[in-house]
């Protein structure tokens, strides 16, 4: 391997200095044999060149492999402020979303069986005694209108609150009260809807139109399919809402098997050609079903009509 001159550059300054004063203070040849020898024991060979520019091309690898596996760290601690800020923010913002969640007006609904009473106390404080085989709809807060949905039979003792109407809703018609107490019969199942006051003053409408104004002991009925109704006098109200006696003044047929139907696990089947008739009478529920229709069968016997019993749970009226 030959030196070069570019090799004699890369040598330290001190072996340079002595090179230069060993050249200047010996014959040349001599010189030049010492230099020849300083020179090659100073300079790498070939291959520890190549060696250390590997190591060197190897340590820009590594480093540039380390930086690019720490860049997603450098971001991560740029956005940690960030991060914790959202974390105080999102749990406020979900507490904040719940609460707006259970502020919003709700629904109670309440059912009965058959034979089963209820009294039930409204958020208004108001009181009412749910029939059998009845269901009572409203909001879990009142606004503006105490507004309730009736299907089937109850007595309503409504708080008094001249700036909040008290609105009971049926299939037919709208009950419209401040502060009283009445009886609204709704079922779905007879075309009769009867309205009877005990105490205060209640409106009874269609639509927007008034069918009445009612005061202690009126009885107001209206008639789905001629859609007329009729206001009459009612001295039964001294009997509610406590009373345990079935009572009913001039009610049609269908209306009192379906008052036994709410009382009783029993059904009856009335022939198409039965006539109308309106009874008035007075039943203890605490008698058997037979006893009851023994009872109607003495009402029913002007009319020509019996109750006939088909099976344990099943009447016939012919």
């Amino acid at each position: 391997m030959k030196p070069s001159h570019s090799r004699f550059r890369r040598l330290p300054s001190r072996l340079q200095r002595y090179l230069r004063s060993r050249l200047t203070s010996q014959p040349a040849e001599q010189q030049r044999e010492q230099w020849l020898d300083a020179l090659v024991a100073a300079t790498p060979d070939d291959d520890a060149l190549i060696n250390q520019e590997a190591d060197a091309a190897l340590r820009a690898r590594i480093l540039a492999g380390i930086q690019a596996r720490t860049q997603p760290v450098a971001r991560l601690r740029r956005l940690w402020p960030a991060l914790r800020v959202a974390a105080v923010l999102v749990p406020l913002l979900l507490l904040g979303a719940v609460a707006w969640w259970r502020s919003l007006p709700g629904e109670l609904h309440y059912a009965t069986g058959v034979g089963e009473q209820r009294e039930i106390v409204l958020p208004d404080s108001s009181h009412v005694w749910l029939r059998p085989r009845s269901e009572l709809t409203c909001a879990t807060r009142f606004g503006a209108v105490r507004a309730v949905q009736l299907c089937g039979e109850a007595f309503f003792a409504v708080t008094k609150s001249p700036r909040q109407p008290f609105v009971v809703r049926t299939g037919k018609v709208a009950v419209k009260v401040l502060g009283t107490s009445f009886l609204v019969k709704a079922y779905p199942q007879l075309l009769a809807t009867t309205v009877l006051v005990r105490t205060g003053r209640v409106q009874v409408a269609r639509q927007d139109t008034v069918l009445g104004v009612l005061h202690p002991h009126d009885q107001l009925v209206y008639t789905s399919n001629n859609q007329k109704h009729t206001l009459t006098h009612n001295e039964y109200t001294d009997a509610l809402p406590t009373g345990q006696l079935l009572t009913f003044a001039q009610a049609s047929l269908p209306e009192i098997l379906l008052l036994l139907e709410n009382y009783y696990p029993v059904r009856f089947q009335v022939r198409p050609e039965v006539p109308a008739v309106a009874l008035s009478g007075t039943l203890d529920p605490k008698l058997s079903a037979d006893q009851i229709t023994d009872v109607l069968n003495v009402l029913l016997q002007r009319h020509h009509l019996r109750i006939t019993k088909v099976s344990a749970t099943t009447y016939r009226v012919e």
